[in-house]
């Protein structure tokens, strides 16, 4: 992990400012603790890093669920890297996708789940004879969470029990950036990763809605701040005449 750290300062030190400037992508999922940390330093750093979105995801498995936190990240290079750096230091998985993956890439899907689940999802893409490309992997390495599955709810004492057990067994969480070759496969992959318990990101979907809609809400404050300004300027008027309706009282 030093190595990391003293990669990204000599990185720093080398970058030129347009560098600094260019936007990154970036995928983090671990558990609600790690993405908690990530998101603080996503809101501390200001203007350099957007929170596109987070999810809270919940996988079933034979014996319990399992629970885990996604987040998609926008910002300047190097603070994305710091961020990157930090989650795989605290256990997390981290994909980091660069502006010209999104325009030079067809297809592109981030698929999210425990790693044997993620193995079936990646054989049965390949017995459907539909072609994947993997351009980024990462896994966890910190713990995730898991609770019981019952029909019935338990006992207190019990669940206080089996929790911690369940918490403490090693569940290696994947994280997978693919391009899928043939646009009319996509739906066809991304059903196959539903029936494998995995969540998945249509990313360059994803990312046009959240700019779409950011676009559309800075359109309204534009709007609102227009008919702020209008409402003032009217009322404005309006004092002054009726000041100048009491002068002319005065004068009378």
């Amino acid at each position: 992990m030093i190595e990391d750290r003293i990669r990204i300062l000599r990185r720093a030190a080398q970058i030129s400012s347009s560098e600094r400037n260019e936007k990154v992508w970036c995928v983090i999922a671990g558990n609600d603790r790690l993405v908690d940390d990530i998101a603080y330093n996503a809101i501390t750093a200001k203007d350099r890093v957007q929170i596109l979105f987070r999810e809270s995801i919940s996988i079933s498995s034979k014996h319990s669920y399992k629970k885990f936190d996604c987040i998609l990240l926008k910002g300047e290079t190097l603070k994305i890297s710091e961020l990157n750096n930090k989650t795989r230091e605290e256990g997390g998985a981290s994909l980091q996708i660069t502006s010209t993956s999104l325009n030079n890439q067809p297809n592109l899907l981030v698929v999210i789940g425990p790693e044997d689940y993620m193995k079936k999802f990646v054989g049965e893409t390949n017995r459907h004879n539909v072609k994947i490309d993997i351009l980024l992997e990462d896994h966890t390495t910190g713990f995730i969470k898991s609770e019981p599955k019952t029909s019935f709810r338990l006992p207190s004492f019990l669940s206080s029990t089996f929790t911690p057990i369940l918490d403490t067994s090693e569940v290696i969480l994947s994280a997978l950036l693919i391009s899928v070759t043939d646009e009319d496969d996509i739906e066809k992959v991304k059903s196959i990763s539903q029936n494998n318990h995995l969540f998945g990101i249509d990313l360059k979907t994803t990312i046009q809605d959240k700019e779409k809609s950011k676009i559309e809400a800075k359109e309204e404050n534009k709007e609102e701040d227009k008919k702020e300004k209008e409402d003032k300027k009217e009322n404005d008027k309006s004092k002054e005449e009726n000041s100048n309706e009491k002068d002319e009282k005065k004068k009378e």
